[in-house]
């Protein structure tokens, strides 16, 4: 059963890797038919509905495969961001963020997209927290760096602007690279 499961799994990343949406999508339909207990089936639907641009069918099933597993690190953060961009949810967008968190504490991408919606939705001591849990996490990423900055200015402390500015000057310059 575990193999099965496995294969599947396989099968419906190949599919994403080549970004054959509409395939995802049957694959991911037959496959939840069959086993409707299966949240991965569901998290492939939601990823190939948010491909095609079906975005509240996908909010629908990335909520439905959360109700069977609610564990799955991935199914908290794609419905995050999805909330947060494109379903114009933001508040709601950071707490399934702070959910996926829970599951994956040591996850450094992860507070850095956190701390980058909390500065979103001005709440920039949290932006602060999860910058600095991200960067204890990964010390080179930028991006966490940048959020921790952009953080600290709107609070007025610029010792902590200078302090990241100083850190970025450090890192080598393949560490400036996209890591979303």
């Amino acid at each position: 059963m575990a193999s099965n499961n496995e294969e599947k799994i396989n099968a419906a990343r190949r599919l994403c890797e080549k970004a054959r949406w509409p395939e995802v999508l049957a694959f991911a339909q037959k496959w939840h038919a069959e086993n409707p207990a299966d949240a991965k089936a569901l998290f492939y639907q939601g990823v190939a509905l948010v491909s095609l641009g079906r975005l509240v069918e996908a909010e629908t099933s990335y909520r439905r495969a959360l109700a069977l597993d609610g564990k799955d690190f991935k199914t908290w953060n794609n419905l995050a961001a999805l909330l947060f961009n494109a379903l114009n949810q933001p508040a709601e967008g950071a707490k399934c963020m702070a959910e996926a968190l829970k599951i994956e504490p040591g996850n450094p991408l992860g507070w850095s997209n956190l701390a980058s919606m909390n500065g979103r939705l001005n709440r920039h001591a949290q932006a602060l927290a999860c910058a600095d849990r991200a960067l204890a996490l990964d010390p080179d990423m930028v991006e966490a760096h940048l959020h921790r900055a952009r953080a600290a200015q709107m609070l007025g402390q610029r010792e902590i602007v200078h302090t990241v500015s100083e850190a970025l000057a450090k890192l080598a310059p393949e560490k400036f690279r996209r890591t979303r």
